[in-house]
């Protein structure tokens, strides 16, 4: 994980100094706005994951990650691509035989 440092930052929008909306790195607003300056006590520091695998693991680790991923079946138990059926519709969504049938009945207009 690397330190990642965001700010407000003063910015020169048609002559008048405006604040920004959102905090954002010095290499992200001086791209834009090389005239930019930081506002100090606006600081906030965040770990931003660097590879796949830390940020896996901070969506794993997060409230909301957790909460998903507490509910998918895990890897043993789900079948390879090339052995689910076709339609899918069946085994993948959950739709009951006979309204999936009702479905597929031609309707004539």
């Amino acid at each position: 994980m690397k330190l990642e440092k965001q700010y407000f930052w003063k910015i020169q929008v048609f002559g008048k100094w405006k604040t920004t909306r959102f905090r954002c790195t010095e290499e992200h607003i001086k791209d834009d706005h090389p005239e930019a300056i930081c506002i100090p006590e606006s600081l906030v520091e965040l770990s931003v994951p660097e590879t796949e695998e830390e940020m896996w693991e901070r969506y794993r680790t997060s409230s909301t990650g957790g909460a998903l991923m507490n509910h998918l079946p895990s890897i043993s138990q789900t079948e390879p691509p090339e052995a689910k059926a076709t339609h899918g519709l069946k085994s993948t969504v959950g739709i009951p035989a006979d309204l999936l049938a009702s479905l597929e009945k031609e309707i004539p207009f």
